[in-house]
């Protein structure tokens, strides 16, 4: 082949090579020379200027943070073709996702050799392989994927609960009169069965016959737990209803560290709580627009199940944080972290669903869904994260209240 030909398609390969729009990089199969294109170092973080010329050079010295690029180039594998690498790149807060495509080709021609573009191949030998590694930094792409993924098991869950919320109301109401009248028959019954006790006739019998005193006394003990099994029933069926049908919030600026403060002094002088720890590390001065009462409900329940969880001898954290979405939407976050056994990945996808419990018989299972539901009234957000053995962490997130605001601004779930 004529000279002036390879250097012009020598030329045209270099032109090609480094304005590719994703990073590319060439190794040969001895790992000798290799070579990357302006992209790949614009990626990487390298300076133009640095010489890399074998595999080596990638580990070395200030270039030790390109070691993981080093042992995937060496230990080729045909079953990778595509995956992510994750590096800690210079000048950055957070480690970077670079996704790549990575081939092993067959070279049958002569190359132009990628240690210099301007320096033809003399000869390959026949089956001399070539290492292609293209790639891109997906880190914000992959950010992105994990908050769309998050706002899809959001919205799920809000039509989920919104389902089950028509539901339960049309059962609770069925519920509520034949549970009335349970009660009040109850009541009536013991009511006069007290009477005819003491009725001056019934008196000498009731002596005189021990057995049927006996049976009166019992019947007493049976209609009080028929009154107290309708009362309990009446309570769920409360919460039924509370839950598919919340009551209309009374909104009102509040400190929300203020708030907490108040929930936690009121819990520690509770019987259950006296040998658990909260401990309040930071404050905020944050306002919020909330319903006290109902909000105190959400700390509490919080609290509450952390206690549970560490049968009332844990340590519990509670931290603030304060972010700006987009749209310039300040938010303040309120972090309830424990120190108990943590949440199964299986269980926790259920966590807020209604009657979804890991109390057993201790519990409903209709407490963090009540939560989650006043916390959509609030325009803000409850989430949980949690490692099996590591403890568990609530996140009460809530819009701030800005002086001058009649109305609380709602983010977008």
């Amino acid at each position: 082949m004529p000279e002036r030909l390879i250097s012009a398609k020598s030329l045209l390969f270099d032109s090609l090579f480094d304005t590719l729009p994703s990073g590319m990089l060439l190794l040969e199969s001895d790992g000798i020379q290799l070579r990357l294109n302006q992209k790949a170092r614009e990626i990487l973080g390298l300076d133009a200027s640095l010489t890399i010329g074998v595999i080596q050079d990638l580990s070395r010295g200030e270039l030790a943070y390109l070691k993981p690029l080093a042992e995937l180039l060496q230990n080729y594998h045909p079953d990778i073709h595509r995956s992510e690498l994750t590096l800690n790149l210079p000048g950055r807060d957070e480690a970077s996702i670079i996704g790549f495509s990575l081939k092993l080709i067959h070279l049958p021609e002569p190359l132009v050799s990628v240690s210099s573009a301007a320096v033809v191949s003399e000869a390959i030998e026949a089956g001399h392989m070539m290492k292609v590694l293209t790639f891109s930094d997906i880190t914000q792409v992959v950010k992105d994927r994990l908050t769309m993924d998050k706002i899809k098991d959001e919205l799920n869950q809000s039509k989920k609960l919104a389902a089950m919320g028509t539901l339960i109301a049309g059962v609770a109401h069925e519920m509520n009169n034949p549970l009335t009248g349970i009660s009040m028959s109850a009541s009536l019954l013991k009511m006069n069965l007290e009477r005819l006790k003491k009725l001056p006739a019934l008196q000498d019998v009731l002596q005189s016959e021990s057995k049927l005193g006996d049976s009166l006394e019992k019947a007493l003990l049976e209609i009080q737990k028929i009154a107290r099994s309708s009362e309990r029933a009446g309570i769920l069926v409360s919460d039924l209803l509370s839950y598919a049908k919340p009551s209309q919030i009374f909104l009102a600026p509040m400190v929300l560290h203020e708030l907490v403060a108040d929930t936690v002094n009121a819990l520690r002088t509770h019987p259950r709580f006296t040998q658990f720890t909260i401990e309040l590390a930071d404050t905020t001065e944050r306002v919020v627009l909330c319903d006290r009462v109902k909000l105190e409900q959400v700390f509490y329940n919080l609290l509450k199940n952390a206690c549970d969880a560490t049968d009332g001898k844990g340590t519990v954290h509670i931290t603030y944080e304060e972010i700006i979405e987009e749209h310039g939407k300040p938010f303040v976050i309120a972090s309830v972290r424990d120190n108990g056994p943590g949440i199964d990945k299986v269980d926790i996808l259920h966590i807020f669903d209604p009657f979804f419990t890991t109390k057993g018989h201790g519990g409903v299972g209709l407490g963090l869904s009540i939560c989650y539901r006043t916390m959509e009234q609030h325009g803000g957000l409850l989430s949980v994260e949690s490692v099996k053995g590591e403890g568990t962490e609530f996140k009460v997130k809530l819009p701030v209240y800005l002086e001058g605001e009649s109305e609380p601004r709602f983010p977008s779930l």
